[in-house]
């Protein structure tokens, strides 16, 4: 049903606090009988400066990618696909907010 924004937890158990939290948003937005049927938990996945992260591995430049977009980067992926595959196949440059390079010690 949705996700909780707790920046604090850095492990994968769920916790009853987390489920209040989104039954009480849930029981706001729909007024019907329900079944919870499992909880889980995760970590979200992020980039350090929260920017997608575009273009070829720069050790294995087999492995190509289009990552990090986050829920907000995801209105910006067709914009993003299209600039991989202009910069694979015509050569084109990426901009240094978006290239993989900008990383170059995490290699």
């Amino acid at each position: 049903m949705g996700a909780t924004f707790n920046w604090k937890e850095k492990d994968t158990l769920p916790t009853t606090e987390a489920l209040e939290e989104l039954l009480q948003k849930l029981n706001k937005v729909i007024a019907c009988e329900y079944t919870l049927e499992a909880q889980q938990a995760g970590i979200r996945p992020t980039t350090g400066d929260r920017r997608p992260l575009v273009g070829a591995h720069p050790n294995h430049n087999q492995l190509v990618l289009l990552n990090g977009l986050g829920t907000r980067g995801t209105m910006m992926s067709p914009y993003l696909a299209k600039v991989l595959f202009e910069h694979l196949e015509l050569g084109n440059p990426l901009d240094e907010e978006i290239s993989i390079s900008r990383f170059p010690k995490k290699f």
